[in-house]
């Protein structure tokens, strides 16, 4: 079996690494893997999971390579330098050259080990790599051309390109910039595996977020936090209600997008009890908090987060599960509601770009969003609609005869919305689910807390997406590179040169 010789600089947590085993293991070949970083968290993540690699705790520019590994003997050299200061998302933040360097620093790796092929992966900013000019960067990525150049004087074919992680399998849309380097073959990229709904010949469509959330947590309810959502993000969570809720939900969108925390706290510190629901809405004309049981329904597979509901017009008539139920009996006017709450995804609002920037999505529809290195990125929010009818037993028919469990919810009513509650759930995406966005096993193992588990995993390549590009790498292309082409031109024995 052929041994793959392996270099991972920015380590990280593993994504590239991860990349890399899962390409040798299709390929069926062996690798032994050098993965280098400074941050002892990510060295212990690579460890827990990749305990066969060797693992250097340091500086990549700390290091001398020709001691890590002999020169001339590496088949691949993969790089994910930190991109920070490359990225426009630092908005006015002051930059260093010292702190743009690291792909100065592989430049030097790559120099003295001469690998056969190298990846790297970066921004897509970094191709406008310039000059810092009076504190400024310039954008005009003379810089960017010129680490080129060495590459290329290093007898390297160079492409680069940026690629949707989505279009190879990831369940995120996050793009990114890819430089591939080789010396046998002028290199070429992967033909995507995915596309929007599998309408490219060959392809199957996007991974969706649904597939990575966790659908038994739905969120802590906005109407009981300690600390109540700001009146912007409750205004980006009504905006999600009219793009994908039922239109009957407008009213109580309008109503979310007015609220304040003060608002909040003022209608939890008058909550109605559900057996008084009846005469609050005939009496009162502001919206008004209900605690009292309500039917929980279970995503499935195929179906949004809340059941879609149908409900008869006549009097106590019940609403009842669309997909199980026959129709309540329709009178001659055909006065039957059916009204859908779907959950939807709530991305960070894009910094300088307006309130709804970024625009939320049914997790349905499409891949998550980029994952970064902070917790602060996604939300899933739940809406439910309750029915409530004073002191009758709320329930949803599931089965014919169902045996139905309610819990306790908290509901906003709109006097004249009454007999119907909104309650909206909202909770952060968690680390593992964000892991498998990017394509990390199962089972991954990340050592850190909370904020050093989603650092890493934000700053990862997503695995897929990095599995396709190496075994590009490790695999001949039918391009020949330019020292093929010199060897080809050479005169033979007894010819002289033109």
């Amino acid at each position: 079996m052929t041994t793959v010789t392996a270099v991972d600089l920015f380590c990280g947590g593993g994504g590239l690494s991860t990349a890399l085993a899962e390409a040798c293991e299709d390929l069926d070949r062996d690798v032994e893997l050098v993965a280098v970083n400074h941050w002892g968290k990510a060295i212990e993540t690579h460890e827990r999971n990749h305990p066969w690699a060797t693992h250097l705790n340091a500086k990549i520019e700390e290091l001398h390579p020709p001691d890590v590994v002999d020169p001339g003997t590496v088949d691949i050299l993969i790089a994910a330098p930190e991109c920070t200061h490359f990225s426009t998302a630092r908005g006015g933040k002051p930059v260093t050259e010292q702190a743009r360097a690291s792909p100065m620093h592989v430049l030097d790796w790559v120099g003295k080990l001469q690998p056969q092929t190298l990846l790297l992966e970066n921004v897509p900013e970094f191709e406008s790599w310039g000059p810092i000019v009076d504190g400024e960067p310039s954008r005009d990525g003379t810089k960017f051309d010129a680490w080129k150049a060495q590459l290329e004087a290093d007898r390297y074919s160079v492409r680069h390109t940026k690629l949707n992680a989505a279009d190879y399998g990831d369940a995120t849309s996050r793009r990114r910039f890819f430089v591939m380097g080789r010396r046998d073959y002028r290199p070429s990229f992967p033909e995507p595996t995915h596309s929007e709904d599998g309408e490219v010949p060959g392809t199957e469509p996007y991974r969706t977020a649904a597939e990575i959330i966790d659908w038994s947590d739905t969120g802590e309810t906005l109407w009981t936090r300690s600390r109540p959502l700001s009146n912007n993000t409750m205004q980006r969570i009504a905006e999600g209600i009219r793009q994908h809720c039922d239109e009957r939900l407008s009213a109580f969108a309008e109503a979310v997008a007015t609220l304040t925390p003060d608002d909040v706290e003022a209608m939890q510190a008058d909550v109605v009890a559900v057996d008084d629901v009846q005469q609050a809405a005939a009496e009162r004309s502001d919206p008004f908090l209900v605690e009292g049981p309500a039917a929980i329904a279970d995503r499935d597979e195929t179906t949004a987060l809340s059941v879609p509901m149908v409900m008869g017009q006549h009097s106590n008539a019940k609403a009842k599960d669309s997909r199980e139920s026959p129709l309540p009996t329709i009178a001659t006017r055909g006065a039957i509601h059916y009204i859908h709450a779907d959950a939807f995804v709530l991305p960070r609002n894009g910094a300088f770009r307006g309130l709804h920037s970024n625009a939320t999505y049914e997790a349905d529809d499409r891949p998550l969003h980029t994952v970064t290195a902070k917790n602060h990125d996604g939300h899933l929010v739940s809406p439910f609609l309750v029915e409530y009818y004073g002191n009758s037993d709320v329930k949803t028919v599931e089965e014919p005869l169902p045996t139905v469990t309610t819990k306790d919810r908290h509901a906003l009513c709109l006097p004249d919305l009454y007999p119907w509650g909104l309650d909206l759930r909202y909770r952060m995406l968690q680390p593992r689910e964000l892991a498998a966005a990017q394509g990390f096993p199962p089972d991954y193992e990340f050592a850190g807390n909370k904020t050093e588990t989603t650092k890493q995993i934000g700053n990862a390549v997503p695995v897929n997406l990095g599995k396709a590009l190496v075994k590009q790498l490790l695999l001949p292309t039918d391009q020949p590179a330019i020292s093929q082409w010199e060897e080809s031109d050479q005169p033979v024995d007894g010819e002289a040169d033109d």
